[in-house]
Formats: structure tokens, sequence, C-alpha cells
């Protein structure tokens, strides 16, 4: 590695950061205003790893005083590719492409949804009964008088779909106009995107029933049904679960078609698994029965539960529950793969052995377990109101906080800390090496890409 240099060769992918910092300023403001932010993170970076190991300038780092370590001094050598290539190119690299939109005094944030690179996210301020649409350029594109309940935002295609809650009336709005009845809805629940149309159900006023919009069309019946109990997108048509009478029997239907057969008993749970529709209904006797594509997949006695029914590796999964001390299962086409004898919370499937969630017997904390190996803390993390674990390639990141309040932390499998946050939004793997963090931090809401193969700088290990 040539650090140690002297001169500046914007051809020379480990040029000398001295001429770099001697050039600095004038380099930097003939930049575009969009680059110079991560370029001022990766400058800091380079100077924090210097301070840590007592040195003014990352030359510096390969002298003996300096104690850096190889992979030290590989990490400083990759920051200067990064402040060089931006250099040359007048363009952020890829695990750099981040923004920052400061939050309007008096608001919180609801909402984040993105597609396509676009990213949207909601603020309201009860106060003033004011809320706002943002994109994450800063702007505040949409304004309007009322509220945006939780899951109240979608992307379709290239336009933002919301809803707005008002003292006496619910607006779905389609990019700042109303995309539904003129005079609003008494409730709106289920605001999807499927196949590229903006799907929804309401029930308008002076009537109990529960209608399905498609692009603000009523879609099936047209006097609308005694309850809507799931509905989700299956390629571009909705999969829907409902009562179309108080007390008959319960229907599903994919796009207009009925699947299979009435049902005595409420559809308690609904999900896509490999293209087809899996759920669950439980009888009298407190039984459950689980059905994939209308055929009996398994059962599980009274007081237990079935939960997180997916596809892992290919194959139908779930989870059953048993009762108070029993422990729980996770089953693989109908087979037991797991038996623990604590609580399975969730599964992740990583491609390869899957992820355990689970909730211990004793206190309230959660593990995660992946085979026979526990990910993270052996003692494992409190069990707060949300977490979110993804895999992105052979890596799992999750977001933990040791108690309710205190700021959200982003970890890995590999013992890597790669932030900490007033309030995670959305983690989201981009790639099999980069991963996006949007989040709430110093009134602002961000977001962060990270790469794997550049974690964060935690100063050097003790051996």
């Amino acid at each position: 590695m040539n650090i140690g240099h002297h001169e500046y060769h914007p051809s020379s992918s480990h040029a000398s950061f001295d001429a770099f910092a001697l050039e600095y300023t004038k380099i930097r403001d003939g930049l575009p205003e969009n680059v110079r932010k991560p370029l001022d993170v990766l400058r800091e970076e380079v100077m924090e790893i210097c301070r840590a190991h007592g040195v003014d300038h990352p030359s510096k780092l390969v002298r003996l005083e300096a104690h850096a370590s190889a992979e030290t001094l590989k990490h400083v050598s990759d920051l200067l590719d990064d402040i060089l290539s931006i250099f040359e190119t007048k363009e952020v690299p890829f695990g750099h492409k981040d923004w920052e939109v400061e939050i309007p005094e008096g608001h919180v944030v609801g909402d984040v949804a993105g597609k396509n690179g676009k990213t949207f996210f909601s603020t309201t301020n009860h106060f003033y009964s004011v809320c706002c649409v943002f994109d994450s350029s800063g702007k505040s594109i949409y304004r309007h008088r009322g509220s945006m309940p939780n899951l109240g935002l979608a992307v379709i295609g290239q336009d933002i779909a919301y809803v707005i809650q008002q003292s006496n009336n619910c607006l779905v709005c389609r990019n700042g106009k109303n995309a539904g009845a003129f005079q609003g809805y008494n409730i709106v629940n289920n605001l999807l995107n499927v196949g590229g149309t903006l799907v929804y159900t309401a029930k308008e006023y002076l009537t109990s029933k529960e209608k399905i919009f498609l692009d603000g069309q009523v879609y099936g019946n047209p006097d609308g049904y005694e309850k809507v109990l799931h509905i989700l997108p299956i390629g571009k048509e909705p999969a829907f679960a409902v009562q179309k009478e108080k007390g008959g029997y319960f229907y599903i239907y994919k796009g207009e078609q009925m699947v299979g057969h009435p049902h005595k008993y409420a559809i308690e749970d609904m999900t896509e698994v490999n293209g087809g529709i899996a759920f669950t209904v439980k009888d009298d006797f407190g039984d459950t029965f689980l059905y994939h594509n209308e055929v009996l997949k398994g059962t599980c006695v009274r007081d237990h539960l079935i939960h997180s029914i997916q596809s892992i590796n290919g194959q139908l999964s779930w989870v059953e529950v048993k009762g108070e001390g029993e422990g729980s299962t996770l089953f693989i086409e109908g087979e037991p793969s797991m038996n623990y004898s604590s609580t399975i919370i969730g599964v992740v499937d990583t491609g390869a052995e899957p992820l355990l969630e689970v909730q211990e017997k004793e206190g309230d904390l959660w593990t995660l377990v992946q085979g026979d190996r526990v990910i993270g803390k052996e003692e494992g993390y409190e069990l707060t109101d949300i977490h979110t674990v993804i895999c992105v390639n052979d890596e799992i990141i999750f977001t933990t906080r040791d108690h309710y309040g205190e700021p959200w932390i982003i970890e890995s499998s590999t013992g890597t800390r790669f932030g900490s946050y007033k309030r995670v939004l959305l983690v989201k793997a981009v790639d099999d090496k980069h991963f996006i963090v949007i989040a709430e931090e110093d009134g602002k809401v961000v977001q962060r890409t990270f790469d794997l193969d550049h974690p964060p700088y935690q100063g050097e290990l003790e051996t």
C-alpha cells in the first residue's frame, strides 16, 4: 500500500492522503453538492482511525508504534479508494448513496415505503392535525389536514398512495389527490400494491358492509361483505378471505374465482406460499387445521398455535407452539424439523439452515438460534415491541436494544455493530454485500447504506 507517498496522482488507487489533505477544500468545493457529505464522512472515518492509533495522518499508521493491524491498513486503503473515486467520477460509490431529511418541528414519523430506488415517509403533527409526505430529497411533496395511520403508505408504480384520517372521515389519496369516494369512508384498511394496482378495503357511510376497491372502483361483491378477513397480492391479482353474511360461511377468492369450498369456521391466518394460498381455520373444539391450496397439510390440538407459515428453501413450513412448558416445533413439508424447549416466535429463511427467533422460558428475552449455534449474545436480548432480522448472503443482520426507550442497535452475526439510532424504520438487503437502514437520528430521517466487505471501524480487537 502506498499511503506513505507524498504526491497526489488521480490515476493511482492509493494516492497520498497528504496531497488529498492539502487539496481537500479546493477539490471538495468543486464537486457536486450531493457528494460532499459522503466525502466528509469518508474523510472523518479515516481521521477517526488515525486518532484511535495516536497518529495525525494515515501514512503514519504503517509505523510500528501505531500498532495498526493489516486489516486496519486495508480498511483505510479502501476508504482512500472511495475518496479518490469521488474525486475522479464526481459520483458517490454504491455503498455511500445515502440521504437525510430534517423532521419538521412537532412532527412524528409514521410509515416509510420504497420501491425501485424511490423512498417516501410520512409525518404527523397531532397538535395541529397536519400531516406530510416527504421524498428522500427532503422535499415535502404533499401536505394535508389530518393524520396518517400506521400502514397507510404504499408505492404504486411511480405513484405514492396514502390514507388521511380526518375528524369525521378517511380519504384515500394518490399523488396528493383523492383517489376514492369524494366524501371519503368511515374506515380504510389494507392499503396494498397488487401488480401496480391500488387495492384497499373500506366501509362507506350508512353501511356496515366492508368493500374491496381496486383503483377506487368496487371489486367483488358490489354490496360488500360482512367481513374482509384477509387480503394479499398473488401475482397481479388480489386474494382475499371474506364472510358474506353475519353468521355465514367463509370464502377464499383469488381474483374473481372462488378457491376450494366454503368454510364453516373463520380463516384465522392466510399467506402466499410458492404462488398458492396457505391458511388456517380453528373449529369449535379449538383444534387448528392448516391448508395449502385447499390440501390439508397439518393440524394441532386445542391450546396449541400455528404461525410463521412461509416457504423455507422452497418448501411449506410453519411453527407449532404447544401448551405451556411444552415448547415448540418447526415443521417443513409436514415433518418436524426442529424441536425447541422454549417458544419459537419467528423463522427467517437464510437459504441454508433456518434461523429461529426463540423466546426463552425465563424473563422477557429472545435469542437467535441457527442449528446448534446461538447468534449474538448467549443470554439473549430484551423482547421489545419490534425487532428486525434479515439475511444478507451468509450474514445475519438484526436490530436490538437493551431496554425500552434506549437507542436501537444494528448488529450482525459476526459481532459487528453497524450503528445505533433512536428508531429504526426499515432494514433491507440490497444485494449479497449491501444493506440499507432507514432510521430516525438527531431529528432527521436518514438512510445509511452498509457494505459487509467494509464494515464501520470498531477499534483494534484484543488478541
